[in-house]
């Protein structure tokens, strides 16, 4: 990679269309109940971190209007200057790193130096334990290849077991060799929203003529739909977004349990979670005494777009995002399963998806006036945003201490302060929710919401 690299229109417009009110940043924290030494964390990131180029550049040539910007590398760079060891204050209970977590989303990256940071967190792991919270803008990349980095800075990369084959392997050291050709082992192709057995693949290519005729045909269809789509219902989840945010997650929910739910409703681990969803957003309008009845909800939710056996160190940005309504204002829980598994068309959500990234491609090599109006168009559309990603089947080791648990807070753009990210790890599954202190000062309400509806799903089966 060259010493200057243009920065491509979906990176750039992910970079931009941060604000200080709603920082396009992602956070993620690993959990070790034995605890991981300062030096160990900053030997393995040296080695095995470092070996992207992104995580050694800056942006740079964002004072040229007529030209694009460029990923620069930094002279002398030292990893020491990117990692915070701290304590928590006590009891160093859940509260406490919830509010050290909520801090962290708060706070923007500079701009001067590459767009990421990590924090050694004593006290946040249980008795002996401690945690690491990773900090990455958006710009360098999207879900998809923050988890390549993220599972290529364990122990043994070869060992992880994704679900299904839903991601590339995770880099060796082959991957960043001179002789590497940049290819990657065959994979399944499917979006980020993907189950396990239940999860289907996102194909947008054309068997042929008509299939190709047919498809432009609802492509123009849906560009048209996402551009005079009705606002968003008023609730309180929406408003006046500012510059706090509040983080909080749910206890650990069993992945065989939620498969069950499927199971028996014919239906995906995805359409259970995001009937859950529903209901938590149910439950949570109630307590706060609006009225939900008939109510719907539109979620953003990102799809990939780049085939998995093309992901590489390279990382970057290859998602858009498809618009999927959630019935909150359906009472019985069943029903809201058959409908979200009605409503999740992949073709729809590709074609969508696809237009949203060509739009903010498109915006990222435009002028701040051009981009701005092209996201006033997708304004008041959406209360949050949704994103469930899969994880390893199995624990993996991260210098030679288990990694017990994980999670991750997805950004939110435009203006969304609610932001939704599902993880599953070693047979669990977690929800990490992100909002706006005007809108969810308390997200673990909402977590707590989530975790009754589950627990009511799943006495509907026993």
């Amino acid at each position: 990679m060259t010493e200057r690299e243009p920065i491509s229109g979906a990176d750039n417009a992910w970079r931009r269309i941060g604000s200080v009110n709603n920082l396009t940043t992602i956070t993620g924290v690993l959990w070790f109940d034995d605890a991981i030494t300062y030096e160990e964390l900053a030997d393995r990131l040296e080695e095995r971190l470092l070996r992207f180029d992104r995580f050694t550049q800056r942006v740079a040539g964002t004072d040229r209007p007529m030209r694009r910007p460029y990923w620069e590398s930094v002279e002398n760079f030292d990893i020491e200057t990117h990692i915070t060891h701290i304590a928590l204050p006590e009891p160093q209970d859940k509260a406490a790193f919830q509010r050290f977590v909520s801090c962290l989303m708060s706070h923007p990256l500079e701009e001067s130096r590459p767009l990421w940071e990590a924090y050694l967190i004593d006290g946040a792991g249980g008795d002996d334990g401690n945690a690491v919270a990773f900090r990455i803008n958006h710009s360098i990349g999207d879900g998809f290849a923050l988890m390549y980095v993220l599972f290529g800075l364990v122990d043994d990369p070869d060992s992880v077991e994704m679900p299904m084959g839903i991601m590339p392997d995770p880099p060796s050291a082959d991957a960043f060799s001179d002789e590497a050709d940049g290819t990657r082992p065959e994979s399944s192709g499917r979006s980020p929203d993907s189950d396990d057995e239940d999860g289907s693949g996102l194909s947008l290519g054309p068997d042929g003529p008509l299939e190709a005729a047919r498809l432009a045909g609802k492509a123009v269809k849906t560009g048209w739909n996402l551009l005079t789509q009705e606002d968003e219902a008023e609730t309180s989840l929406r408003g006046d977004i500012g510059t706090a945010k509040r983080a909080g997650w749910t206890e650990e929910i069993d992945l065989e349990t939620v498969r069950a739910i499927g199971r028996a409703n014919d239906a995906t681990i995805n359409d259970v979670l995001l009937a859950a969803l529903a209901g938590a957003f149910r439950r949570l309008l109630q307590d706060r005494g609006e009225g939900v009845e008939g109510l719907e909800l539109r979620t953003t939710v990102p799809v990939n777009l780049k085939p998995l056996d093309e992901r590489d160190a390279s990382l970057g940005n290859y998602f858009g995002l498809a618009f999927v309504p959630i019935p909150v204002g359906t009472a019985d829980l069943n029903e809201r399963i058959r409908i979200i598994h009605e409503r999740m068309d992949a073709q729809k959500a590709g074609i969508e998806a696809l237009m949203m990234y060509l739009t903010l491609s498109i915006g990222g090599h435009s002028p701040d006036p051009v981009l701005d109006w092209l996201m006033e168009q997708f304004e008041n559309r959406a209360t949050g945003v949704v994103t469930n990603v899969p994880g390893p089947t199995e624990t993996v080791e991260f210098a030679g201490k288990e990694v017990t648990d994980v999670m991750f807070w997805v950004p939110q753009a435009n203006d969304q302060g609610i932001g939704i990210s599902i993880f599953s790890y070693d047979g669990g599954v977690r929800v990490g929710i992100a909002a706006d202190e005007n809108l969810l000062p308390e997200p673990s309400k909402l977590g707590d919401a989530f975790e009754r509806e589950i627990e009511a799903l799943a006495a509907d089966v026993e």
